[in-house]
């Protein structure tokens, strides 16, 4: 290769040369330049989602820290399973539908799974749980839904956790 590149005229060595450094910057661009630059734009508008979702969260809950108006959960539920008074609770605070599941973890926790539910109501059930059942949340996660105001949640609730 050597050979054939010096056995070139002094102006096609310049051409040849020229045509090398050009592949190598698209190649650059191509392989380095264009990736970086698309994982910036990705990250960037996942972190304007995440913000967005702490701004919803945070308005929801000051409006939330006003309101008194929590469904209560009954003396009838007292030495219930947790499954029972989840479904109760979900059902007098007007999530039956949106509760998609409701599985024991433990002997003390159980895992729920709310599809399409009002933020607003999620937040005074889970209130009226640790008011009425003593269970706080060990694990959630909020997924923002197209419906204004409503999300999916996936939850751990556990008794006896402050």
């Amino acid at each position: 290769m050597k050979d054939w590149f010096l056995g070139l005229e002094p102006r096609e060595r310049v051409f040849v040369g020229g045509g090398a450094v050009a592949v190598l910057l698209l190649l650059l661009w191509a392989l380095v330049i264009n990736p970086l630059q698309a994982s910036r734009a990705a990250t960037a508008e996942r972190v304007e989602t995440k913000l967005e979702t702490l701004a919803f969260l945070r308005a929801a809950a000051a409006e939330l820290a006003g309101a008194g108006n929590m469904p209560a959960a009954g003396p009838e539920l007292a030495g219930q399973p947790l499954v029972v008074v989840v479904d109760r609770t979900a059902r007098a605070a007007g999530l039956g539908t949106a509760l998609t599941r409701n599985q024991p973890v433990g002997e003390d926790g159980i895992r729920v799974r709310l599809d399409e539910a009002s933020f607003d109501a999620v937040a005074r059930w889970l209130a009226t749980l640790g008011a009425t059942a003593g269970l706080s949340i060990e694990a959630a996660s909020f997924d923002r839904t197209p419906a204004e105001g409503r999300v999916n949640a996936s939850l751990v609730l556990r008794q006896g956790l402050q």
